[in-house]
């Protein structure tokens, strides 16, 4: 059983609550065009400076999932050449097989920021350090969100997190070891409720769509694009996006090696193109269904990542940091429920959580880049 409400859970909650499966990926180029200008709707960028001379070789580990784009836009748009850095994208089956890989060298970045694996690597003394943010529940992008069985919702058994208590749950195993778990804790905790309070099951996301139909479950905790996906057969109905249920909630972040990011030359290199590429992706949704732009990054999402076009255009998109910076605070949040759920055995110590954080070298990148709001390209809540 899921661990219930712990005490400093409220106190860090108080703080902050104020203010995919796929076919094999196409391989990214070697190069690509130039920057294009900002749109008439994006905040000016200074111009690139002249390409530098090589800085290194990072090699980048991800699961091809849509939370990878701006990493897949860096690379189909030459802006890791641009900068002098050859990257090397390596795919990846699970976020444990990145850390045991960033843990013995064999790659030296990965999205792996603020998940058990990456906790527990660096309680050990792996000299990890989270850098770029790589997906981000702003305000209006729940690519997570919260929904029961239609038949519940329409006699009013399912409308609220609140009608949670005596149902059964379904989300990713292990149940409470996801950031997206810690996300509806966060939600929950807000409506009095824990874990406790209903049934929890362990599912991957394409079952639980089968286990909607046959009733085996009443509500799910979903992502795109099966979120997308189960709402178009009409079986089920979405109830909370997870960015009412915690605000720019960063679920996940880049990690560099320490290698690598004491490689001040190669690491900045990366993060320049990094935030380039999360600067033409909201660009590009931030512009209109059917604009050029916007047709050509859902293309590029398509064949990066396997899922099917149609579904790219109307599923509720990643969404990330115009600066490229996570939320310290929900990382921290995050770690501390996976702490009562007794899945950190071994605490950080101070000096350990002090030192996990790279964001320092974001904001040297950001004093070259130039900061945009981070406001930019913020939707209608989802």
């Amino acid at each position: 059983m899921l661990v219930g409400r712990a005490r400093v859970l409220g106190v860090v909650l108080a703080v902050l609550l104020a203010g995919a499966c796929a076919p094999a990926p196409r391989t990214p180029p070697t190069a690509g065009p130039a920057t294009p200008a900002p749109s008439a709707s994006s905040p000016s960028t200074p111009a690139a400076a002249p390409t530098p001379p090589p800085a290194g070789r990072v090699r980048f580990g991800g699961q091809y999932i849509a939370g990878d784009v701006p990493a897949f836009v860096a690379a189909e748009r030459g802006y890791f050449r641009a900068e002098g850095v050859e990257v090397q994208l390596e795919r990846f089956g699970n976020q444990t097989d990145m850390v045991a890989a960033l843990s013995q060298g064999q790659i030296d970045a990965a999205g792996v920021g603020g998940t058990v694996p990456m906790f527990n690597a660096v309680a050990r003394g792996v000299p990890l350090k989270i850098v770029l943010d790589k997906g981000t529940f702003r305000p209006g992008f729940g690519f997570t969100a919260l929904t029961a069985r239609k038949d519940l919702y329409d006699n009013g058994r399912a409308r609220r997190l609140e009608d949670l208590r005596g149902l059964t749950v379904a989300m990713l195993p292990p149940p409470g070891g996801t950031g997206n778990a810690a996300a509806l804790a966060a939600g929950l905790q807000r409506v009095g409720l824990t874990f406790d309070d209903f049934t929890v099951v362990g599912l991957n996301f394409p079952d639980m769509i089968p286990a909607f139909a046959n009733g085996a479950i009443d509500a799910a905790l979903m992502a795109e694009p099966f979120l997308s996906r189960a709402l178009g057969q009409g079986t089920v109905v979405r109830l909370m996006g997870q960015d009412e249920m915690y605000p720019n909630f960063t679920v996940s972040a880049v990690c560099f090696i320490g290698a690598l990011y004491a490689d001040r030359p190669t690491a900045r290199a990366f993060a320049r193109a990094y935030i380039r590429g999360i600067r033409d992706y909201l660009s590009a949704l931030a512009q209109p269904s059917g604009d050029p732009e916007r047709t050509r990054m859902e293309e590029l999402m398509a064949g990066y990542t396997g899922i099917d076009a149609a579904t790219v255009r109307v599923m509720v998109p990643a969404s990330f940091s115009p600066n490229g910076l996570p939320n310290q605070e929900s990382i921290l949040f995050t770690y501390q429920f996976f702490r009562d759920q007794g899945l950190i055995p071994e605490p950080l110590s101070d000096a350990a959580l002090a030192g996990m954080w790279g964001t320092e070298l974001v904001e040297e990148v950001l004093g070259e880049l130039g900061r945009w709001p981070e406001d930019y390209g913020l939707r209608p809540a989802s």
